[in-house]
This record gives C-alpha cells, structure tokens and sequence, in this order.
C-alpha cells in the first residue's frame, strides 16, 4: 500500500471511530481564565472547534489539585474546579453532554454531541471523607486519580518518599467505595506498593 494509500486508511477508520482524549487539565482555564470551550483558543490545545476537526468524540476533563492545597481547601478547589466544567457543559450543550455511563456515550455520539466524563485527579481532595467521594461521583465524577506527586494521608505516590508503603486501610476503604460507586480507580502517578495493593 502506498503511504497517501495507507494515510487516506487511518483518516477513514480514524474519523469513522469514536476517538478518546483520556485526560485534560482544561478545567484549570475554565475556572482561573473564565476560559469558554466554545471558541478556537490561540493559546491552549482543547476547544469544541479543534475537537470536531480532530475527530474526537469523547474527553476526560481532570479536576486536577495542586499537592501543597490540602484539606478543606483542596476539596473547594476541585469542587471550583467541577462547577466551572459543569457550566460550560451546560453552556454548550449543543456539542456536549456530560456522560456517566457508556451508553450515554453511544447516545451522545449518535446526536454527535462530544462526550464529556469527569476525574478528580489527587486523592488529597476528598479530604479523607467518603462522603466527599460520594458526593464528586453524584455529581458525575467517574474516576479518581489516588494521588499526584505527593502521598496522601492514605496513598503512596511514586514521586514522593513512602509513607506508608502502599495503601492505608483507609487507602483500601476507598478502592472499596469506588468499587462499589463504579469509579474508575485511576492509579497514575502512585508508588509500586499502592500499585499492588489496589489490585
């Protein structure tokens, strides 16, 4: 196959697929830049423009906490974080739809809206609180990343010293939590033993 051959191939079954950006730390813009998704940016990579040119269908928005904001705060902040994407959902709705589950993907897909599904990314913001883990995921958060580049009260990260070789038993309350929600249990960034103690 020549190579215009196999580059007009990979278009086709490209734009024919239903194509996944897995992770974007856009809500940062939303909620600092009162960023609107709805118009080519110059500056950033993720907009509803380039998303339709590029062919993607579904984007995992992370509500992503700094490390050194902890406790309550680092919970308001990715709450911030949830209702600045929330409102450009809402904004928008034309081309998105908030998606907690895959057939509202394919339903999202078949009205050729860009499915959007949300992550908290740092465990540090639910504050050691199930109840915070419930109340993200009621809101539509579908995944959380254990932790980012420091541990946790509960989680070892892989950019951090250990602290508590792993997963506390707290740490494993919370994979069980979000088992049972149906969360994805995002392990990025966390140490070798948190690694084996989620599964």
């Amino acid at each position: 196959m020549r190579a215009d051959e196999l580059s007009s191939r990979a278009r086709e079954i490209h734009f024919s697929s239903l194509v996944f950006d897995t992770h974007a730390d856009t809500p940062q813009r939303f909620f600092f830049d009162q960023f609107d998704l709805g118009h080519r940016d110059a500056e950033g990579c993720v907009d509803i423009p380039r998303l339709r040119e590029g062919g993607v269908g579904a984007i995992f928005f992370a509500l992503w906490v700094p490390v050194e904001i902890k406790g309550a705060a680092a919970t308001q902040r990715a709450r911030d974080l949830l209702a600045a994407t929330l409102k450009q959902i809402e904004i928008h709705r034309g081309d998105l739809a908030l998606c907690t589950r895959s057939q509202e993907v394919r339903t999202a897909r078949a009205e050729n809206k860009i499915a959007v599904m949300l992550g908290v990314e740092g465990g540090h913001a639910i504050d050691n609180d199930l109840a915070i883990l419930r109340e993200f995921h009621a809101a539509g958060v579908q995944y959380m990343t254990l932790t980012h580049n420091a541990a946790t009260e509960w989680a070892d990260s892989s950019n951090d010293t250990p602290r508590h070789n792993g997963l506390t038993d707290f740490g494993k309350q919370v994979i069980g939590e979000m088992n049972r929600l149906g969360m994805l249990v995002d392990i990025s960034h966390v140490s070798d033993p948190t690694f084996f103690d989620v599964l």
